[in-house]
């Protein structure tokens, strides 16, 4: 019998999802942990069709304003990921910093293989960016 629940409570302590961040979130985040806030949105943008678009880096100042507001970037949890299409994921995340988090969503869209970002947003308010279905799982 001991046995058995010991079995039992292995098996609904183990995580049974493993959600995916994705290349380029990982690659942003290491980015901005290494060379900072300017580092992010290229490195998040790399290989898609947003990259080295003007009027996006300059959400590079957002970001700015929030590190002014909140401190340091200490990196990224992953709230939710789900794939809608079997090229299309959608991935909701954290990136927490010294006072707060700040929540963000981005859209991932294949292509040859390899996932890039084709629209993302964030905000300092959960309730701008995640859906209620998301938030009150």
């Amino acid at each position: 019998m001991k046995l058995f629940i010991g079995i039992f409570l292995i098996a609904f302590a183990l995580p049974t999802f493993s959600a995916d961040a994705g290349k380029p979130l990982v690659r942003a985040s290491k980015a901005y942990l290494a060379e900072g806030v300017d580092a992010f949105i290229p490195a998040l943008l790399k290989g898609s069709a947003l990259e080295g678009e003007k009027s996006v880096l300059t959400q590079s100042n957002s970001i700015r304003q929030i590190e002014a507001y909140l401190g340091s970037y200490q990196g990224f949890d992953i709230i939710h990921e789900k794939a809608l299409t079997s090229k299309v994921r959608i991935v909701y995340y954290a990136m927490n910093y010294d006072k707060s988090a700040v929540f963000g969503v981005a859209t991932y869209y294949k292509v040859g293989g390899e996932e890039v970002i084709s629209n993302f947003n964030f905000h300092t308010e959960w309730q701008q960016i995640l859906p209620a279905n998301v938030a009150f799982e």
